[in-house]
């Protein structure tokens, strides 16, 4: 109320569904789709993000990306997150653009190059080739966001033991690929990851220097959706 969210313009009001989180990846070519991948949030990290996502084969939600590429006339990415209730997906989130493919990439889908190829379409004549279907059930993480997670839910005991885990290949690290900072191939990728840990485990409230602020650098607030309201309305 006092931000002026209850004006003339109403307010938005959604029901709850009970059920995982999954994130759905799209790419179109002139409406048609090219390369689709679902993955479920097994566990989240800092600021809601998935820290472990595991891969799905979820139908219903490519026949609903489909169809929405379709009518658009879409070309390009589109990503959505998906809640998957006992009556099928409920979408809750639409936006162009790819995030985090690693899941997908390690699944047999490769979307960043379904999208290079996308945006090379206009420029050449034929239709781009589509990515094969995924392979369900492929399991990724991001050891930063699961480090910074630990240290918001459980301090420096959970930090430390979630370390442990990913250096063992322990629990949900079991059969899991790195996302974000792999190792392999490119000694330094850790370093960021070695840090945080170190800050957290001195200091484990340190999390929030790392991911604040990260959402109000993009988020929409009523003061400017009101005023992108009076731009449109002159």
């Amino acid at each position: 109320e006092r931000l002026g969210a209850f004006g003339p313009d109403g307010v938005l009001v959604q029901r709850s569904v009970a059920g995982p989180l999954a994130m759905v990846q799209a790419v179109f070519a002139r409406g048609e789709l090219t390369a689709f991948h679902a993955c479920q949030r097994v566990r989240e990290g800092a600021s809601g993000g998935a820290s472990h996502k595991l891969g799905l084969d979820l139908p219903e939600a490519r026949e609903h990306m489909a169809r929405l590429g379709a009518a658009l006339d879409w070309h390009g990415a589109l990503f959505a997150d998906v809640i998957i209730g006992p009556d099928g997906p409920r979408f809750i989130d639409i936006n162009p653009r790819l995030v985090e493919p690693a899941n997908a990439l390690a699944s047999g889908v490769d979307l960043t190059w379904a999208l290079l190829e996308v945006a090379r379409a206009p420029a050449r004549s034929g239709s781009v080739p589509p990515q094969p279907i995924a392979v369900p059930g492929v399991r990724t993480h991001q050891l930063l966001l699961a480090v910074l997670g630990a240290a918001h839910q459980g301090g420096r005991r959970a930090v430390a033991r979630e370390l442990v885990h990913a250096v063992l290949h322990r629990g949900e690290y079991r059969g899991s690929r790195e996302e974000l900072t792999p190792g392999r191939g490119d000694p330094l990728a850790p370093l960021p990851v070695m840090v945080i840990a170190l800050a957290t485990l001195i200091r484990p409230d340190a999390w929030r220097r790392f991911i604040g602020g990260s959402a109000g650098a993009y988020s929409l607030t009523p003061a400017a959706w009101r005023r992108i309201r009076r731009a449109a309305e002159s």
